[in-house]
């Protein structure tokens, strides 16, 4: 009897363990974490993003896995990423190929993902990758955070 009374005791513990970690990391969303969240491209190397250079806004999305997905405004990429702290590394692994009216665009923003970034900083729902000192593309968290699984 007090084997189970044990068991018992400590299947509730851990389940409280479990529901305050999920709780928590929703929490988290709320503040524009790295991952699930949707960054729309704000400026290149500085320069602002003008929206209608671009067939739609550009955005990137950090998934939990280190793999990222996006936009460059008409053709779709993705590739994986590092990150610890505030240091980051991009792995960029291809993107789709459709002819598109401004492609002008297009390649800054992949130059950009392609620059060597080194680390990132999150501000006031802005997402800022640098590659060293130069900041390389600013993202804003417009809220639209991503259903979790």
């Amino acid at each position: 009897m007090r084997t189970t009374k044990l068991t018992i005791t400590l299947a509730i513990i851990v389940l409280g363990f479990c529901g305050c970690k999920t709780s928590h990391k929703a929490a988290e969303s709320k503040n524009s974490p790295l991952t699930g969240t949707q960054w729309q491209l704000r400026s290149i190397s500085s320069q602002p993003v003008a929206e209608d250079s671009f067939t739609s806004l550009p955005y990137i999305i950090f998934n939990d896995d280190g793999t990222f997905v996006g936009n460059l405004g008409c053709n779709s990429f993705f590739g994986t990423y590092y990150q610890k702290k505030q240091k980051m590394t991009v792995d960029f692994t291809g993107a789709t190929k459709k002819l598109c009216s401004e492609m002008d665009s297009e390649r800054a923003f992949l130059k950009g993902l392609k620059a060597g970034i080194t680390t990132f900083n999150i501000t006031d729902r802005t997402l800022t990758l640098y590659a060293g000192k130069e900041e390389v593309l600013v993202f804003k968290d417009e809220g639209k955070f991503l259903e979790e699984e």
